[in-house]
């Protein structure tokens, strides 16, 4: 965009979706959305899309997203699932939204029905850092274009702390509901991790009781 409100036409700046591009291909995730600014770089996101097409051909994607609360375990848990190197720590480490490109093997391609998932981590809800800034909009924001853009998006839950529970469903909920105003239907999967088994308790009490 800069590029042409500038009528720049060096072409090593034009080259830049081309190497995007190329490091998608290789497995580096690219981002998606500045999580400072809560922007997408539409074009520039086209381009390097495009410039995929281009490589690739006419391939089938599915996009496989992510939601959940800050340190939830997000990132570790697309990490874990396709073997990706995410950023992972306590906090907020990662910002906006980032797409990475994984190969569907080929001999589960006719099962699936597509030859590549996009998978999108994103940032944390409710974070710690913008707790002083107007976090309830950009949850909302981030939730409604991480959940329209899916074909189907993970909420992730951690633990079993109500409060959190209800910050998750209630972002996602609403979420879900403007995607019917613009006649989309993305699919919903929640992973609730850390839980502890539901007869736990009854088994501790019973060893309690032998003693």
């Amino acid at each position: 965009e800069a590029l042409e409100d500038l009528q720049i036409k060096n072409p090593c700046l034009l080259a830049l979706p081309q190497i995007a591009a190329g490091l998608m291909m290789t497995g580096f995730p690219i981002e998606l959305m500045d999580g400072d600014a809560s922007y997408v770089p539409v074009k520039w996101v086209e381009a390097v899309l495009d410039e995929l097409i281009k490589r690739l051909g006419d391939k089938k994607l599915f996009i496989l997203s992510v939601l959940g609360i800050q340190s939830s375990g997000k990132s570790t848990l697309l990490n874990t699932m396709f073997g990706l190197q995410f950023a992972v720590s306590a906090g907020r480490c990662t910002r906006g939204a980032f797409m990475q490109l994984v190969k569907v093997d080929e001999k589960i391609i006719q099962d699936l029905n597509f030859d590549y998932v996009l998978v999108v981590d994103t940032e944390g809800l409710r974070s710690i850092e913008l707790a002083n800034k107007s976090t309830f909009n950009n949850d909302n924001e981030l939730a409604t274009f991480v959940i329209g853009l899916g074909n189907m998006t993970l909420i992730n839950i951690f633990g079993e702390n109500p409060s959190e529970i209800q910050d998750i469903l209630q972002i996602a909920v609403q979420a879900f509901l403007r995607m019917k105003q613009v006649n989309l239907s993305p699919s919903c999967l929640f992973v609730h991790q850390n839980v502890g088994e539901l007869a736990a308790r009854d088994k501790n009490m019973e060893g309690r009781s032998e003693e």
